[in-house]
């Protein structure tokens, strides 16, 4: 390799997802014989205990992709270990939510500060707080929307396969975009269709942190900008963001666990999990070919794109509620996430 950051090869891709699946079904065995499990009560959409924390195997396989990501390497690395090791912990022994999320700002602040937001633009501190802000919102939100079988893990796959093709994998953004991709599709056989582990806090935790720093690593090197970027996370930007509103406009306690997501309402009234999934998955396929699409663009024609696929996603959101209203009766269960 003539740079840290050079093309992953298709061995080191397939290594990758070799090892997540490795280390995925050894944490299985070890999650079983110490009674690490999920439980099932009515905020989750599962009947059978279920072993968690399976997302240990996507934070080794991205901590043995940090040495590739050049100058970013340190700080993705040291973010990425308090990061999931927050998620991991509250795996084995639940937080308090204040723990939890001083130990998200503390792991978001050396990507924050190494990689800051439009810093010509912004400055410092200024570009650094909203890079912070970026991981903190990824982080919880991929946390949030981790409640179905494969829902995660496969949109994080697909975040990362388009932004490997859009910022180029001889860069480090689409190094670690490729190699989230493969530690997904490592551990994705576990929980799909039928859930045998859970990523747990852990991995989602890893898992929103990847796409942060893999989306700020890709407009701090100018290969794309902001726009476009927003387009591959939607799905969960509008689920999450939405429903977030939502819950403060009623003024619950949002940090609580519930079950009031879009793909929960749907499963609840009777969507099958893998139907949600692929529902989903249709979203952000479609949201990568307009990314795709404007690459190139003007600012202001991107900013109509982004502007509109928000509204209608919106849109949809709001009919979707209408049409999947808070159910009085037990959902549909599966052993799901």
């Amino acid at each position: 390799m003539t740079h840290a950051w050079v093309a992953p090869s298709w061995l080191l891709w397939g290594a990758s997802i070799l090892l997540s699946a490795l280390l995925a079904a050894l944490w299985r065995r070890y999650a079983l014989h110490r009674q690490l499990l999920d439980l099932p009560d009515p905020r989750r959409l599962h009947r059978l205990p279920t072993p968690r924390g399976g997302g240990v195997a996507i934070a080794a396989v991205l901590l043995a992709a940090a040495p590739w990501l050049g100058p970013h390497a340190g700080a993705f690395a040291l973010g990425l270990v308090i990061t999931a090791g927050a998620g991991l912990l509250d795996d084995l022994r639940p937080l308090s939510a204040l723990t939890k999320l001083a130990l998200q700002v503390l792991g978001a602040l050396p990507l924050a500060w190494a990689l800051p937001v439009l810093p010509e633009m912004l400055g410092n501190p200024a570009g650094g707080l909203v890079a912070l802000a970026v991981v903190l919102v990824a982080i919880n939100f991929w946390n949030f929307m981790d409640g179905s079988n494969g829902m995660a893990a496969s949109q994080a796959l697909l975040v990362g396969l388009a932004l490997a093709c859009l910022a180029g994998v001889d860069s480090p953004a689409g190094w670690l975009a490729a190699i989230t991709a493969a530690a997904c599709l490592g551990f994705l056989p576990f929980n799909v269709p039928r859930a045998r582990l859970f990523l747990g806090d852990v991995g989602s935790h890893a898992l929103g942190y990847a796409v942060a720093a893999m989306g700020l690593m890709a407009l701090s090197s100018g290969r794309m900008s902001a726009w476009p970027l927003l387009l591959l996370p939607s799905a969960f930007l509008l689920d999450a963001g939405l429903t977030l509103l939502w819950r403060l406009g009623r003024r619950q306690r949002v940090w609580l666990a519930h079950r009031e997501h879009l793909y929960q309402r749907a499963i609840a009234h009777g969507s099958s999990h893998l139907t949600v999934l692929w529902a989903y998955a249709a979203w952000t396929g479609g949201a990568a070919l307009l990314a795709w699409a404007t690459v190139g663009a003007s600012g202001g024609r991107q900013f109509a794109v982004v502007a509109v696929t928000l509204i209608l996603g919106a849109c949809v959101y709001g009919w979707a509620v209408r049409r999947w209203p808070l159910p009085d009766v037990s959902p549909r269960m599966e052993s799901v996430e």
